[in-house]
């Protein structure tokens, strides 16, 4: 071997023992994964109660470990005492619950006597309502889960869901929406069990648009394709103005536009709504529009009234200035712009003119004879200042007294 050949292999030997030297220390100094005798498993009752456990081999296994727990985006970190190289944190769902149907990864961190650290294994599991055995249907971008009924009244449900979803993208000129999963609960009581941890038990539906996911009850019945008519859609919507406008556009989004579009897509309307909405008009009982833009009542008379004036003022805006001009509502609400100057900004009226002028509108029932509408307008008007009028009166009703009473006076 020439000069340069001894020259070039002693090369070689520096490099590989550079790279082994970087190897062990690599070794040595990064996390060790956990070795093939280590379990990691979960158990979990829906809303009830979730259990996490790690086992070790008891010889030399460390007297802690560290569970890291990620609930969608969230990671939380919890310690946990090891007994003979067992450890379980227990998570009581009633007090801290899990997001209802999200995804959860969780794994273990630990160390060993000589300071090593151990990571396991990573599963990662849907948190569904698992009190009950769920049957699937599935089609494009839409999963259906069902617990009773037949699977042709359920091959209805998916078709309506996927009639809906092309037809409130296209009307509100939405991108095309990620993956949906529907899941149908047997009975009302069944869905507001699921909800109970949401406040609002009463509801017969519920979207999780950041997630893609709509609850609903439906009962196998005769009644059960004309509920699907209407809440499939409805509860759709969020997830097409969700995707439209992001998750920082859809919570600036006033409650009355994104329940009141949801309403204007439901193709069987809720007869409820016109009794609730003509009760309260009889009553003088309307809930100001300002209002409605927070989130709605909790008590369920004015939470239904809640949801039937944001579907009657949805409607008057639709026969007033189109489904374009509500397109740019939403544009504008997402974007920032508070309730009263957005208004004003598209539709060239604040809030409080809007509201005064679908009072007159409902009052005509949706005429559009100027006349009667111009003297419905001075009706509203004076129903409003009503109060203030008395109270002027009570004011002022004295002087005038007097100064009619004045000597020379008739």
């Amino acid at each position: 071997m020439g000069l340069m050949g001894a020259q070039s292999s002693r090369a070689s030997l520096r490099t590989l023992a550079m790279l082994g030297l970087a190897l062990v220390l690599a070794l040595i100094l990064s996390p060790v994964h956990a070795q093939t005798d280590t379990a990691v498993t979960h158990t979990y009752t829906f809303g009830q109660s979730a259990a996490f456990s790690l086992t070790l081999p008891p010889a030399g296994a460390p007297d802690t470990a560290t569970l890291y727990l990620k609930i969608g985006t969230y990671t939380q970190v919890y310690p946990a005492p090891l007994v003979q190289g067992s450890g379980q944190y227990e998570r009581d769902l009633r007090e801290q619950p899990f997001p209802p149907f999200t995804y959860i990864s969780y794994w273990w961190e630990y160390k060993d006597t000589q300071g090593n650290t151990y990571t396991t294994s990573k599963p990662r599991f849907l948190y569904e309502d698992n009190r009950f055995l769920w049957q699937t249907l599935k089609d494009d971008t839409i999963t259906l889960h069902w617990v009773s009924g037949d699977t042709s009244l359920m091959l209805n449900a998916l078709d309506i869901a996927q009639a809906s979803i092309a037809e409130i993208q296209t009307t509100l000129n939405a991108p095309s929406t990620g993956p949906v999963t529907l899941y149908i609960y047997p009975s009302l009581p069944d869905l507001q069990s699921a909800l109970r941890l949401t406040g609002r038990e009463w509801v017969g539906g519920q979207a999780y648009p950041e997630i893609g996911v709509v609850l609903l009850a439906i009962s196998p019945s005769a009644e059960a394709p004309i509920k699907m008519k209407r809440e499939i859609p409805h509860e759709l919507v969020h997830k097409v103005l969700y995707d439209l406008t992001g998750p920082q556009g859809y919570a600036a989004l006033p409650v009355w536009l994104i329940e009141g579009v949801a309403s204007s897509f439901e193709r069987s309307p809720d007869p409820s709504y016109t009794l609730a909405l003509q009760q309260a008009v009889n009553g003088g009982k309307l809930i100001p529009l300002e209002t409605l833009c927070y989130p709605f009542p909790e008590e369920y008379d004015r939470a239904l009234l809640a949801y039937a004036q944001s579907q009657s003022f949805v409607q008057y805006l639709r026969q007033t200035y189109g489904w374009s001009q509500i397109h740019e509502l939403i544009k504008t609400y997402a974007d920032g712009v508070d309730y009263a100057t957005g208004a004003k900004q598209v539709l060239g009226s604040d809030l409080a003119a809007l509201e005064r002028n679908w009072r007159v509108w409902m009052e005509q029932a949706g005429q559009s004879n100027h006349a009667a509408a111009a003297g419905g307008a001075a009706l509203i008007i004076i129903k409003d200042l009503a109060p203030w009028l008395v109270l002027i009166g009570l004011v002022f009703l004295p002087a005038v007294l007097a100064w009619l009473g004045t000597p020379g006076r008739r």
